[in-house]
């Protein structure tokens, strides 16, 4: 992951976290789960699943 791409998309990054973990705790684990959970969120925030997908396997690695 670059850190430009990282930085553009740094409000999707906070919420893929804010949907995966709560006060050090793992909500989800699921990357569909939390997919389908941000996609709610956002509607027409101009985040895509793909975008979403990526920074859940980006983080994992």
């Amino acid at each position: 992951m670059e850190k430009r791409w990282l930085l553009e998309n740094m409000d999707g990054a906070f919420l893929v976290l804010d949907e995966t973990v709560d006060g050090g705790v793992i909500l989800e684990s699921d990357p569909q789960q939390v997919i389908q959970k941000v996609n709610f969120r956002t509607d027409d925030s101009g985040l895509t699943e793909q975008s979403v997908a990526q920074v859940l396997q980006s983080a994992k690695e």
